[in-house]
């Protein structure tokens, strides 16, 4: 029998620093671990682990240009003839550093691990915790994100011949999983997020629905600063659970942002633990 959930970690995800004073920290990954550790998480009857793996360059092609992955692989490599401003590295949200492009592909490729171990029924559930780098576009860095591992995992499924559905709860719009998406039935792609009006990366609006056989499949539901818990949850059970319910996917892709968290230094929503 499958274990009830696989959690993807090994301390190579929490090794690489993007800038000394860049807000992600990749530390915060070993925290997480540990702390779950504490908790007896990871105890044989409650979930299996596995290492990451790097995604490969096929993998990355699922989403990215070749232009792209080479462009980050020779960054990443102090190649004399990197040009990191051509895919929007630089000061900033995207600080381009030594060995950038192991860092990202190893973080896609845990979140690749997980999507296998669904696939192939080892698991019912699988959780990257380093994932979830839902800015990053096919072309370009955008938003501290290098590859977009959540795209590249749904057209795993998709392979499959799977219908996927998105759920995103990051504070942030996820647009670059909605950019890959936009056009197609076979993913439906739900964010619930700090409105764009007031918050990066300016989109997510309940406009954007999608576009030809895609229409009807891309749903944004933009939050006023200071959302509370209570308006939060009701949205998400008069939203998310009836467009599921509906939509019946096969698999079920989460980005877990907790920046919507009230203390989170960056966002302006109100939500607690509670």
């Amino acid at each position: 029998m499958p274990r009830r959930s696989l959690f993807v970690y090994d301390d190579r995800l929490s090794s690489h620093t993007l800038s000394d004073t860049h807000p992600m920290k990749p530390v915060r990954l070993q925290y997480t671990h540990r702390l779950l550790d504490s908790y007896g998480a990871f105890l044989p009857a409650h979930s299996n682990t596995a290492p990451p793996r790097e995604a490969t360059r096929s993998e990355l092609g699922w989403f990215h240009t070749d232009e792209y992955v080479d462009g980050v692989e020779k960054i990443g490599a102090n190649s004399p003839d990197a040009d990191p401003a051509t895919f929007n590295f630089g000061p900033g949200d995207n600080p381009a550093y030594p060995g950038i492009f192991d860092a990202a592909a190893l973080s896609t490729g845990a979140t690749m691990v997980a999507a296998e171990a669904l696939v192939s029924g080892d698991a019912e559930a699988a959780f990257n915790v380093s994932g979830g780098l839902h800015h990053a576009m096919p072309d370009h860095a955008y938003g501290f994100c290098v590859f977009n591992d959540p795209v590249i995992a749904i057209n795993r499924f998709l392979r499959e011949g799977m219908r996927v559905a998105y759920v995103d709860i990051d504070c942030h719009h996820g647009d670059g999983v909605q950019h890959a998406f936009y056009s197609t039935d076979r993913v439906l792609t739900i964010s619930l997020h700090e409105s764009g009006a007031f918050l990066f990366p300016g989109t997510g609006f309940v406009q954007e629905t999608g576009a030809g056989v895609g229409r009807g499949y891309s749903v944004n539901v933009p939050l006023y600063p200071y959302t509370s818990d209570e308006v939060y949850m009701w949205v998400f059970r008069e939203t998310v659970v009836p467009l599921l319910t509906r939509f019946r996917p096969d698999v079920l892709v989460t980005q877990l942002g907790i920046d919507s968290h009230y203390r989170d230094p960056i966002t302006h929503l109100a939500l607690t633990v509670h």
